[in-house]
């Protein structure tokens, strides 16, 4: 295991020696009394377990930590949970907030932050109102944060009167913190569905930001920034698999400035516009990284090359030893900086998490009659390696027995890569015949269907048999509706695209997200199970790229 960076150890041996400990659960039960009877200076040392609660610092600085601080061990990281899901307030639903001038010398290290829906607040700069901060909330104020794992949180309500809601994972607005060494994973946000940034300064180093999504109202899947005249610093991120509804999949700079070096940022899609970092080129400054696509003024490389977990970067990967050149951002033994969250001093291992997210998103494969080719799309969102083991027909029949996959298909899907499988019917004698099938695809993903099933066919005779494209997008009438329980929603696309399907009710509370992916083009459906909610008017929104649409639903029970 790498050795911590000196300053927090600086920080732990201070702490620990000449301040308060104040224990939670042996003398305070939860981590909210612990904060309280604290002072200026003192540590809440929490024991590894779940706390069901939402936390305050209520102005005081101090370090509130897991029993990572004493010992390292990143086990204790996802041992100590922080749970948000229940607060006392639907308006207070961050599980950290840090809302009250805290100075540089507060932290919050080493928890499971989860559950969060957002604080609803009024921003002091335009003075609206916002729902924001699903897991972490920092306003004023200084703290570093670092070492957690801020999963599953969101911050996606929109009640009457809410400008917008954004920053699913954390939400930081004028201050300069310090965040390193968390991963910020699967958090939802209507912008910044990982991180929002607002008219504040501050550090980003060393974290993954990876498998965030949303962005319907502005933009920017895995990170937002924001604020004239502030600006972000980046240091050896990694930023991938996120998604946004609109542009900056992975980064929206919407306002201010980014000055970086040593960043992943690799894997993430936008519905509209572009979808690794979106913003101003002459306001963007990142060198010696490692940015997909073709973004002009950026600094561009292959592959980053990652090992089978954890977004590590695997031993033949080019990116290692191209980091920043200078000896102050050398890895911790000395090296020079590798490229992504594994690289400079602060560098440090990270606990297990993640794992590899697998989709085909087609609906068919439809053998094109000149070719006889047909194409299977593949998409790994995850942190992991996907392993595709083998694709067989199910019927087995000798006409599927003619079916010519790609070896492709059998080799890794790495991390945050996408792939086509080309697919060739060779009949055994004489001219195709017609036929219909489904192509099994057996996998290592444990979250997803395996075998995934891709219906495919062949008609040479009988051109209405191949799906007709439609010209337009449209979503259609549910049917039933009214209706009790289960609807089913349809629509159509003129060309892939990233779409997100989402339900709310009359508050404009979201109460279901049935699709957040990339489609193909083609007619498409999706099944409402309303199950566990009140009888009442909903809304189903459909987006995709500059198209939004919205229909009312009638659930009677």
């Amino acid at each position: 295991m790498q050795r911590l960076f000196p300053l927090f150890c600086l920080l732990a041996c201070v702490v620990l020696t000449h301040a308060a400990l104040l224990e939670v659960p042996s003398v305070y039960p939860t981590i909210q009394e612990g904060i309280l009877a604290a002072s200026n200076g003192d540590t809440v040392l929490v024991a590894e377990g779940t706390y069901v609660e939402n936390i305050d610092f209520r102005a005081r600085n101090i370090v509130v930590a897991s029993l990572f601080l004493l010992d390292e061990n990143v086990n204790h990281i996802v041992s100590t949970i922080i749970d948000g899901s229940q607060p006392a307030h639907e308006d207070s639903g961050s599980v950290v907030r840090i809302i009250s001038g805290e100075d540089s010398t507060t932290a919050l290290i080493g928890f499971t932050i989860t559950g969060g829906t957002g604080t609803k607040f009024r921003d002091q700069d335009d003075n609206l109102f916002y729902v924001e901060g699903g897991g972490i909330i920092v306003e004023n104020s200084y703290p570093l944060i670092a070492f957690n794992y801020i999963v599953n949180n969101s911050a996606t309500r929109r009640p009457a009167g809410v400008q917008s809601a954004g920053g699913g994972g954390i939400r930081f607005g004028y201050c300069a913190p310090r965040i390193e060494n968390n991963v910020i994973m699967f958090n939802q946000g209507r912008y910044g569905g990982g991180v929002v940034s607002f008219f504040a300064d501050g550090t980003l180093s060393n974290n993954v930001v990876a498998n965030n999504g949303g962005g319907e109202d502005y933009g920017g899947g895995g990170v937002w920034i924001g604020g004239a005249g502030h600006a972000i610093a980046l240091f050896n991120n990694t930023i991938g698999g996120n998604t946004s509804v609109r542009v900056g999949g992975g980064i929206r700079l919407f306002a201010g400035v980014i000055n970086g070096h040593g960043n992943i940022v690799w894997g993430n899609e936008a519905g509209t516009g572009v979808d690794q970092v979106a913003g101003s080129v002459n306001n963007i400054h990142l060198e010696y990284g490692c940015i997909e696509g073709d973004v002009e003024g950026l600094d561009i490389r292959i592959y980053p090359g990652f090992d089978t977990h954890q977004l590590r970067l695997n031993s033949g990967s080019l990116l290692i030893d191209q980091g920043n050149p200078a000896s102050a951002w050398n890895d911790p033994d000395g090296s020079r900086n590798d490229v992504g969250c594994y690289g400079g001093p602060r560098a440090h291992e990270f606990w297990q998490f993640g794992g590899p997210d697998f989709c085909v998103p087609v609906p068919r494969v439809q053998f094109d009659g000149g070719s006889l080719r047909g194409l299977l799309p593949r998409t790994n969102r995850g942190t992991s390696t996907v392993f595709v083991d083998s694709i067989e027909c199910s019927s087995g029949d000798l006409v599927c027995a003619q079916l010519i996959i790609d070896s492709l298909a059998f080799s890794p899907l790495l991390a945050f890569a996408r792939d086509t499988v080309t697919i060739q019917y060779v009949p055994w004698e004489g001219e195709p015949q017609p036929f219909e099938d489904t192509l099994q695809v057996y996998h290592n993903d444990t979250t997803a269907p395996n075998p995934w099933l891709v219906p495919i066919g062949f008609e040479p005779s009988d051109a209405s048999n191949v799906p007709e494209v439609p010209n337009s997008i449209a979503l259609h009438p549910a049917y039933p509706n009214p209706f009790n329980a289960t609807t089913i929603l349809t629509f159509q696309l003129p060309t892939e695209q990233m779409v997100t399907l989402s339900l709310a009710d009359v508050t404009g509370r979201m109460v279901a997200v049935l699709l957040n992916d990339r489609l193909a083009a083609g007619e498409h459906r999706a099944v409402w199970n309303a199950d566990g909610l009140a009888t009442g008017v909903y809304f189903a929104t459909l987006r995709a790229a500059k198209f939004s649409a919205t229909q009312k639903l009638l659930l009677l029970k």
